[in-house]
């Protein structure tokens, strides 16, 4: 007992036990941690200030005031910046920031999210601005054009990878995705008195495997995550012993609800066999190289080249080794008369990027989607809008009143008759 209390004195001296009474049971309390700090009240929500307001400064016993505007803002920061209207294609480092492309609607952009794309590695370069994003199942390479158009090659490396697939679409508001005949259409959403139009258009999409064999593809529109729809593709059987599959899918600036397929799947037209014309030459197109309707005061550069019946820029055909060719000149027209009109309703730059959708439409037709002479056709119709980008001249100008013209029609691109008033 006389050790027990010595050894209970000390202690206590130094504060550290309870001297315990002889005979009792020690007991423990649960240990409780310290009661969670109460969660701050939120910030009250921002509101704007008076824009400059009067300032008074008392300075001792004085008071300064005045009522000049001194520059200061509302309290909110500087507004946002309205979204820019895209030339060309927008290719990330990383593709979960998206793919952008622009539509025929000035100013109104799509983003493409690839399928699992927070696992895909960085972008590996290429020499085009293009991209490849790689990982161990699937590669996507996207194929860009001065158009404001591309390609999305989806590399289905081994049979084990998967062959269902979603490509995600961030579209614009007001728009929505619609499946056409062997095409997908963005359409602006109708109202009375304004129908739907084509804003872009997307390609079903086409499979084949390394001995060239097509690959049945089921496409189909699907809903995705908030304000985004998805492109669905889903691989019918494949040959094992075939692998890697390569699945294209297109996408371009268009207005017109075709991407130039005939049928689905579709493989280009046969050998010597030219397709019909599926863009063709505006009716009301005024071909004058040699200025015979120009009115005075016009500049004569300009006139010719709106008024020339070709491609300034380049050729007004291609034509394959084997005699299928792919006419031009009809694009080129209607972009020269769609310049003719722009800004009213349009830009300058959707009047480009139509043209390349439309030449790269008639490629389609004669080449089918895939394969050396598609590829070919596109990168003559991607040169010949890079030039055309770069030199030809910009601005409005009146329609010229040819020979047999009714005036009391307008032009079909909206515009006014030279000399009217």
């Amino acid at each position: 007992m006389t050790k027990i209390f010595r050894t209970a004195l000390m202690l206590l001296a130094v504060g550290l036990v309870v001297i315990p009474v002889e005979g009792s049971v020690m007991t423990t309390s649960p240990a409780y941690a310290d009661p969670v700090a109460p969660t701050p009240p939120p910030l009250p929500a921002p509101r704007e200030m008076p824009q400059d307001a009067p300032r008074i400064n008392n300075i001792g016993g004085a008071k300064v005031s005045s009522s000049a505007p001194q520059g200061e803002g509302n309290g909110m920061g500087q507004p946002l910046a309205a979204a820019r209207e895209l030339s060309n294609f927008t290719v990330p480092m990383f593709a979960k920031d998206g793919i952008f492309f622009p539509t025929t609607w000035a100013g109104k952009n799509i983003a493409i999210h690839l399928p699992g794309e927070m696992t895909l590695a960085a972008a590996a370069w290429s020499g085009d601005g293009g991209a490849t994003y790689t990982s161990n199942d699937v590669d996507y390479q996207v194929v860009p054009f001065s158009g404001g158009g591309g390609d999305i090659i989806i590399r289905r490396k081994t049979i084990f990878s998967p062959s269902d697939m979603a490509v995600g679409v961030r579209i614009p508001e007001g728009t929505h995705l619609r499946q056409g005949t062997n095409v997908v259409l963005v359409e602006t959403d109708p109202h009375p008195g304004r129908p739907a139009t084509v804003i872009g258009t997307f390609s079903i999409p086409v499979a084949r495997d390394t001995q060239g064999a097509a690959i049945n593809v089921t496409p189909g529109i699907g809903p995705g995550f908030p304000k985004q729809t998805n492109i669905l593709i889903n691989l019918g059987q494949a040959n094992i012993f075939a692998f890697p599959i390569d699945i294209t899918l297109s996408y371009r600036a268009s207005n017109t609800p075709t991407s130039g397929a005939l049928t689905a799947d579709w493989d280009g037209m046969p050998a010597g066999v030219s397709p019909p014309q599926v863009i063709t030459v505006p009716a009301d197109y005024v071909t004058d190289p040699g200025g015979k309707y120009r009115p005075a005061g016009v500049d004569p550069v300009l006139y010719a080249e709106r008024h020339s019946g070709m491609c300034p820029g380049g050729p007004r055909q291609y034509t394959s080794p084997d005699g299928r060719t792919a006419d031009f000149a009809p694009s080129c027209m209607r972009q020269q008369m769609c310049l003719d009109a722009a800004p009213a309703g349009t830009s300058v730059d959707v009047c480009n990027n139509t043209l390349f959708a439309n030449m790269s439409t008639n490629c389609t037709s004669a080449f089918g989607q895939t394969g050396d002479q598609y590829d070919t056709c596109l990168r003559a119709a991607s040169d010949e809008v890079a030039w055309v980008k770069a030199n030809m001249l910009t601005g409005p100008l009146c329609q010229p009143v040819g020979p047999n013209v009714d005036k009391r029609r307008l032009p079909s691109n909206g515009n006014t008759y030279c000399g009217a008033n």
